[in-house]
């Protein structure tokens, strides 16, 4: 959600994106087997989410993220509830870009943001189909980034997530690399969630009081139709984690500016 882009002053973003993602293979601790039982081996999810950016200067921006979850297990068990869905949690971030080192090739930016996300609904956060983890969450995050004066960029970003109700903090790293023009914009996108070394793995704790560490890999796409809309494609990988699924993710949305 950090960036090393901003609206500019008065100017901002609205977005509508729907994502759906699924897997049939799960990491128990660092065990990679079939999705956990009783779920007929694939877990799916669908996410629509409101997402809102609007530059309070030229170098400070606060965003909004609202989203909507659905997660179906493909089960035979009349015990067990297959399909759960509902608000999940409110994300609020202010993403402050208050240095940039121009050069005769390109600019140099310095990132500081911090966000808070909290749940926005009673969801069942002890279950291993779950929409979330019931936590609140402070997120600090610096990212530095290079744009060269032909589009191209890259960046990395570093964070520490401190998280309540015994769910563990973590570590969150990630990096991009793409390229950006008033024609279309297009990176290469990962990110790397590494939990506190103390929490424990699956068994003996509840669902979301365990350790859970990702790295995923991705791309994302943007086509505007006009200064005013434009569309937005996706697509996302889990490659490797703990206590976690391995799940493919694809995404499209509908973008207003103003």
């Amino acid at each position: 959600m950090i960036s090393g882009f901003n609206q500019g002053q008065g100017k901002g973003t609205i977005a509508v994106s729907y994502a759906w993602e699924s897997y049939d293979e799960f990491y128990f601790g660092d065990e990679k087997m079939a999705a956990p039982p009783p779920y007929g081996g694939q877990i799916t999810t669908q996410s629509l989410t409101l997402y809102t950016v609007y530059g309070l200067t030229d170098h400070l921006d606060i965003i909004l993220n609202l989203p909507y979850i659905a997660a179906k297990g493909k089960g035979d068990d009349p015990m067990v509830n297959q399909d759960v869905s509902d608000l999940q949690d409110a994300t609020l971030f202010l993403n402050w870009n208050p240095i940039q080192i121009e050069s005769e090739s390109g600019m140099l930016s310095f990132v500081g943001a911090l966000g808070i996300s909290t749940p926005l609904s009673d969801y069942e956060a002890n279950a291993v189909l779950s929409i979330g983890n019931q936590s609140t969450r402070i997120d600090p995050k610096i990212l530095i980034q290079y744009q060269s004066n032909d589009g191209w960029f890259a960046n990395l970003n570093a964070g520490y997530s401190v998280r309540t109700k015994d769910v563990p903090n973590a570590t969150v790293l990630g990096a991009k690399l793409g390229f950006a023009a008033a024609e279309f914009y297009v990176d290469l996108w990962s990110e790397t969630q590494i939990s506190d070394s103390d929490a424990p793995d699956i068994g003996g704790v509840p669902f979301n009081e365990t350790r859970v560490n990702y790295t995923q890999i991705g791309l994302n796409a943007y086509y505007p139709f006009s200064e005013a809309f434009g569309i937005s494609l996706g697509y996302g990988k889990n490659v490797s984690g703990r206590n976690v699924g391995l799940a493919d993710r694809v995404s499209g949305g509908l973008l207003v500016n103003f």
